[in-house]
């Protein structure tokens, strides 16, 4: 390759190939020059396997400028730099410390999403999806490479190839007769054990030997730990993991756009927390003025207009409380109201039970509680003249 290349530096070797950093001679355009291992089984596939590459152009995908067998097995690809951190160059994500904050892991989860969108509406997909075959930029910018390669890896005589990495493997990786076969949902599932390294700073499927992890991956009543249960702060990303991770393809994200979709519903409802946070020390302040205000009643009519204000406020509180997901301060507020209401005082106390038995089970409210809440809060209002 030297009549074509000028070498600068050796980047590194892996289990798949050699790749050096090289200057081409006939523009001075500064290269990435991969050397893969082939043998003969995977000759005849390397172009047809890795050529599908050449038709993605994405800034998140790292581009392939050539593919050839001659004069031996290569790969001509867009270098990337890295990033330069604590004196050292990191060149993929694997190398990147983790957990990361949270805001750099969505900038650089929704990074790749981007690149796997773009590659999928091409009807292409990766299959061999972690942090080592993505590739950094300076400014982070993540990068997807070895398109194909995963493919070649599987076809391979040699035993140290696997085609894919035990610990990113998907369910239909490792058990097709149970799972079927890989399609862009495997890259889903992929791009969630990725995602949930970046939070966590651990693997959901993690285990001494390669059996014990083929276990976990496609053991069906084997649950990975929430990343609730690692950091609280990340409970909000319970449910999307729920669908990233799901054993069976048909029960993830259906589409790369679903999922991002999910992130931006889930940013929205994120949003409204903070509103909502601030709604509540409003209405707390509000309670206190009111009861004492009715303590304070003169007449009939004061003490009616002050019970009104405050089954008004205390009706607000329950449903902010029930939209927060804060189930405590819902149910103390929920027996407050029971001063108010004869009425509709055995709904109330069956909501109060739901309220008991969400907690004591560690179950979120339901769309389907709220709607029975609304109503409930409404015709003790109603109840009170309001």
């Amino acid at each position: 390759m030297l009549s074509r290349y000028e070498p600068l530096e050796f980047i590194g070797e892996g289990g798949f190939a050699k790749v050096f950093k090289v200057k081409r001679k006939k523009d001075g355009k500064v290269v990435s020059l991969k050397i893969p291992r082939i043998d003969e089984r995977t000759s005849k596939t390397f172009i047809k396997e890795v050529s599908a590459w050449l038709h993605l152009s994405h800034e998140n995908i790292a581009r392939l400028y050539d593919v050839d067998i001659l004069p031996i097995p290569y790969l001509e690809m867009e270098y990337v730099e890295g990033v330069k951190l604590n004196g050292k160059t990191v060149r993929d994500l694997d190398g990147y410390p983790k957990p990361l904050d949270e805001k750099t892991a969505l900038k650089l989860i929704k990074g790749i999403a981007d690149g796997l969108k773009h590659a999928h509406g091409k009807g292409i997909y990766h299959r061999d999806l972690k942090p080592l075959n993505i590739l950094l930029k300076a400014d982070l910018t993540p990068k997807i490479t070895d398109w194909g390669l995963a493919k070649l890896g599987t076809m391979s005589s040699s035993r140290s190839v696997l085609g894919y990495t035990p610990l990113y493997a998907s369910p239909e990786h490792l058990m097709p007769s149970k799972y079927g076969h890989t399609d862009h949902r495997t890259d889903i599932w992929q791009l969630g054990v990725t995602f949930y390294e970046l939070l966590t700073g651990k693997l959901p499927f993690e285990g001494y030997t390669y059996e014990e992890v083929f276990g976990k991956i496609v053991d069906e009543n084997y649950k990975f730990t929430p990343p609730s249960k690692i950091n609280p702060g990340l409970a909000k990303y319970d449910g999307i993991f729920e669908k990233l991770l799901a054993k069976r393809k048909e029960d993830r994200y259906q589409s790369v756009e679903e999922f991002l979709k999910g992130l931006e519903i889930l940013q929205e409802v994120e949003k409204r927390k903070v509103e909502l946070e601030k709604e509540v020390e409003e209405l707390k302040k509000s309670l206190a003025r009111s009861l004492e205000a009715l303590k304070r009643s003169k007449t009939a009519e004061e003490t009616l207009r002050n019970r009104r204000i405050v089954v008004e406020t205390l009706g607000k509180l329950a449903l902010t409380y029930a939209e927060l997901n804060r189930k405590a301060e819902l149910l103390n507020t929920l027996n407050d109201l029971k001063f108010y209401t004869v009425r509709n005082l055995t709904d109330l106390t069956n909501a109060i039970s739901t309220v008991e038995i969400l907690i004591k089970e560690n179950v979120p409210i339901s769309d389907d509680f709220m709607e029975r809440l609304k109503v409930l809060v409404h015709n003790i209002k109603r109840e009170n003249g309001a």
